[in-house]
Formats: C-alpha cells, sequence, structure tokens
C-alpha cells in the first residue's frame, strides 16, 4: 500500500511552510518507489500525487514514460489521471509523446464518449507536428460521431492540429465546414470559433463563406455564436466592401432587440467598422445610414451613462471608432465626455481625453481648451502632462487649421509654461517658437508676454524649474530674434511692473500696519 494520500502531502507541506523542500524531496522518493509497483492503483495515484507537485513547479519529466503507461490502463478512473498528467508535463519536446499515437487512436474509436473526450482533450494539450499529422485523419472520422459531445471537441481540437500542421487545413478544411450546418448548436458554434480564429490571420480566405455566416447571423439565437459571427463578418467588411451595406440592417436589429450587452457592443463596433464602406459609388449615404448612426450613437451614450466602468470604458471606445466616419454624431455628446474626465479611474480619463481631441473645430475649439485647462489645475503626474500635451496637439493640429486667434494661443502657452512639470517644457517652448515665427502679428503681443516672464522671479521657484527653463530660453530667443520691439513693448512691461510693484508695497504697508495696532487681552 503507498505510504501517503495526496491528502497527506497537501498536510505535510501546510505543515512545512517556512521549508517545504526537504519534505517534498522525501515524497518524491517515496513516489519512484511506487512507479516501480505493479499494481496500477498504486501506480495511478503516485502519478497523481507526482502532478500537483509539477503544479507546484518541480520537474515530473523523469517520469513520462510512467504517465504513459498510466493512460493505457483499461481503468477510466486511472486513465483521467494518466491523460491529466500529459496534460500538464508534455512538452515539444518530450520523447514519449510518439508512443501516445496508437493510445489515442484506440481512444478516438472508444464506445464511450467521454474515454474519447479525454482522448481529444489530451491530444490538443500535447499535439505536435508528427502527432498532428498522423492523427488528422482519426479527428476527421470523429467530426460524423454520431454523439455531439465528442463531435464538438473534434471540431475544436481541428484548430490545434491546423496550427502544428499547416497542410492539413488545406486537405480537410471542406470537412470542417460543413460543421456550419450540423444539427447540434454546439457544435455549429465550435465550428464558428475555429474558423474566427482561423480568419483572424488570413480573412480573405473566408470570404467565399460570407452566405453561409450571414444565415447564421438572421437565424441563430445564441449569443455567444453570434458574436463570434458578427466578428468574422467585420473582418470581411474590408475585403468585400458591399457586405457593409448589406449587414446594416440585420446588425440593427440585434442592436434594437437583444439584451446582451455584449452582443450589442459588438454589433455597433462591426457597424461603425462598415459605415465608411457603404457610400456609393457617388460619395452619398445609403438610405439607411442617418438612422443606423443615430441608433448607434443613442446606444453608445447609454454605454457611457452606465455605472459600470467596464460598459462606460467599452462605450467612449465605441465613440472613438463612430467619430472616425461620423464626428458629428458624436460632438453631440460632448457634454458627457467631457464629464468622463473626472472619473476615477484613468483609463477612462484617457480615452476621454482623446476623443475630445476629435471633436475639435473652428467654433468650439476656445471652449474646449478652456475647459481642459481647468483640469491640468485639478490634475497630477502623468495624466496632467498627457492634458497639456492635448492641449497643444488640439490647437496645433494640421498646421494650426482651427486656430483663429493666435494671440489667445500665445496666453495659452504661457499659462501652461507656469504649470508645474516635468515633461511639457520642451514643448510650450517649441510651440512658442514655431508660432512667433509663422505670425507676423503676434510678434508684439509675443515679445511683450516674454520679457515678462524673463522679469518674474517667482517663476524660477519650486517643481516647476526644469520646464520653465526651456519656456525661459525660448523667450530670450524670441526677445533677441524680434529686439526691434522691445522700444515700444518695454514702456508697457514698466508701466505694469511699476503697478505691480506699488500693489506689492500698499499690501506690504498693510501689514505693518497691522502688526503695530495694539492687541486686546482676554480678560
Amino acid at each position: 500500500m503507498f505510504e501517503k494520500s495526496l491528502q497527506d502531502i497537501v498536510k505535510g507541506i501546510r505543515a512545512n511552510k517556512r521549508d517545504p523542500s526537504a519534505y517534498i524531496s522525501q515524497v518524491i522518493q517515496e513516489i519512484k518507489k511506487e512507479l516501480r509497483d505493479s499494481d496500477p492503483f498504486i501506480k495511478a495515484l503516485a502519478i497523481r500525487k507526482l502532478t500537483y507537485l509539477q503544479m507546484m513547479g518541480y520537474d515530473m519529466s523523469w517520469a513520462a514514460f510512467q504517465v504513459v503507461e498510466v493512460m493505457s490502463q483499461p481503468r477510466f478512473a486511472h486513465k483521467r489521471i494518466g491523460y491529466l498528467a500529459a496534460c500538464q508535463s508534455f512538452g515539444q519536446g518530450t520523447e514519449v509523446i510518439l508512443l501516445t499515437t496508437n493510445q489515442l487512436k484506440k481512444e478516438f474509436g472508444s464506445p464511450q464518449q467521454y474515454e474519447a473526450g479525454q482522448a481529444i482533450n489530451c491530444l490538443s494539450n500535447i499535439v505536435n507536428r508528427d502527432l498532428a499529422r498522423d492523427l488528422l485523419p482519426d479527428l476527421v472520422t470523429l467530426l460524423n460521431n454520431s454523439k455531439p459531445y465528442v463531435r464538438k471537441k473534434a471540431v475544436l481540437c481541428m484548430f490545434k492540429l491546423f496550427v502544428k500542421y499547416p497542410q492539413g487545413l488545406r486537405l480537410t478544411f471542406d470537412k470542417l465546414k460543413d460543421k456550419l450546418g450540423d444539427s447540434e448548436a454546439a457544435v455549429v458554434s465550435c465550428a464558428v470559433n475555429v474558423i474566427c480564429e482561423l480568419a483572424d490571420k488570413n480573412p480573405k480566405n473566408y470570404l467565399p463563406m460570407a452566405p453561409q455566416f450571414f444565415r447564421l447571423l438572421t437565424t441563430s439565437s445564441n449569443n455567444w455564436m453570434l458574436i463570434k459571427v458578427v466578428k468574422l463578418l467585420g473582418s470581411l467588411v474590408p475585403e468585400e466592401p458591399r457586405l457593409a451595406r448589406k449587414l446594416l440592417e440585420p446588425l440593427s436589429t440585434i442592436i434594437q432587440n437583444t439584451a446582451a450587452k455584449s452582443l450589442q457592443y459588438e454589433c455597433i463596433s462591426t457597424v461603425t467598422l462598415a459605415l465608411p464602406y457603404t457610400k456609393r459609388s457617388d460619395g452619398s449615404d445609403s438610405k439607411n445610414v442617418p438612422a443606423v448612426v443615430k441608433l448607434c450613437g443613442e446606444n453608445l451614450k447609454l454605454f457611457v451613462e452606465d455605472s459600470d466602468q467596464n460598459l462606460k470604458y467599452l462605450g467612449l471606445v465605441g465613440m472613438v471608432q463612430l467619430m472616425r466616419s461620423h464626428p458629428k454624431t458624436v460632438v453631440e455628446h460632448k457634454e458627457l465626455v467631457l464629464g468622463c474626465l473626472s472619473d476615477d479611474d484613468v483609463t477612462i480619463r484617457m480615452r476621454s481625453l482623446e476623443l475630445l481631441t476629435g471633436m475639435v473645430t473652428k467654433r468650439n475649439l476656445e471652449e474646449l481648451v478652456h475647459k481642459l485647462l481647468r483640469f491640468v489645475l485639478l490634475a497630477e503626474g502623468a495624466y496632467r502632462d498627457e492634458l497639456i500635451n492635448k492641449i497643444i496637439y488640439m490647437c496645433s493640429r494640421d498646421k494650426y487649421a482651427f486656430l483663429t486667434d493666435f494671440a489667445w494661443y500665445l496666453s495659452v502657452l504661457v499659462d501652461l509654461a507656469t504649470v508645474q512639470g516635468e515633461h511639457h517644457g520642451k514643448l510650450v517652448a517649441d510651440q512658442l517658437m514655431d508660432v512667433v515665427v509663422r505670425v507676423e502679428p503676434v510678434r508684439v503681443y509675443a515679445v511683450e508676454n516674454m520679457i515678462r516672464l524673463l522679469l518674474d522671479d517667482r517663476l524660477m521657484l519650486g517643481q516647476g524649474q526644469s520646464t520653465i527653463a526651456e519656456v525661459l530660453y525660448a523667450s530670450s530667443w524670441i526677445v533677441g530674434e524680434y529686439s526691434q520691439f522691445i522700444g515700444p513693448v518695454s514702456k508697457k512691461v514698466a508701466a505694469k511692473a511699476a503697478k505691480a510693484a506699488e500693489e506689492e508695497d500698499e499690501e506690504d504697508e498693510e501689514e505693518e500696519d497691522f502688526d503695530q495696532k495694539p492687541k486686546i487681552k482676554s480678560v
């Protein structure tokens, strides 16, 4: 009889938490003795214990042959232990893998569906090129097994064999394709999963199957399978643009009727992907496109308004996709997106920021920038730097295409120059010089502001020294390059500086008077 059960080993490891290595070494020595025993019960339970130790990180490759022996035992309970050990411990370099070929062939022909099922599962985990080549015909035979349990496992295992033996795909794909018409919904779902994974690498090869997938889209009620079908049809749209217009109606129907958020989002995502391909030859939109776009916009709004952070994030991602083809629909939700900038989740804030940069027009640029500047004052760290980067990107985008008031933009840059941070100084400095060089009318205003920056002693104090140093370098360059404007400008700056000094002196006098007043003692 074996010395320790698996439960005993678990208890022993827990009892030796500080240093279980000595205890485990003793257990492994006992397992080696048990594996030499002829009793199948002892051998199977020894492999079971060894598999547990392998899960903890201990090597069991030395027992690979004994694992194959346990796999070939006639008792199902023993086989199951052997197959699990093989799945856990066999790798591509395991020499005894080829010894399992005949054993797996034998199991595939078993009248017991669970024996065939565990053999298929094991094959999918340990398969290499040789096993895939030798067992592919047997697995194809199982595709027509009378039991749906075996058929669906065989269909899923086909993908693993195609990965290791790509030539098999060309030889047996027709058999796999036939499973799309299987009488069992679970088998059809598995076939869709496999074909979706295959099409992910090269969608063009699966374009002839579009009619079959379209039929599944309009007839199936299995949400998980529909998600896969929708994804697959979406990947085919760039290869066949005419498919885009045909998909709008069934996808819109699903968006309106389904209660499953996952399926609804996949349909919206595929619609946004298809919309750029729905235009007619004359450039006009299809008749039903406006209604579909409105439907997507309304549902994405509900996603963003949801209290679930995951749904809110998906809603923002969907709006980013929709904005590429129909930005006006997304701009309607500007205030909702702005509200997300104060969300606790940084990923949601980043997505909102990305979305806002795409909403910019000549009319709303200044409004958006002013609102973002408020968030800059409250933000910290990397998020603050990202806000500043986006503000500058929005203003300078497409060579300042949306900017109408460059003097206003210079004042924004001056405000950003005084914000604490380590990474935006060079960007602000480059923008200051670029605007002044490009736009002649703002040079007088620029020189005035640069002189003010250079004369402000407070800017060299605090955490923003690295940022302001680069900005002051740009300021010095601007003042030196356009020194002809220093005369008229310096008078204005001097007057403002004198006024500011007077105000500071008055404040100091008020403080001194207050200090000199006699203090009333409390009785």
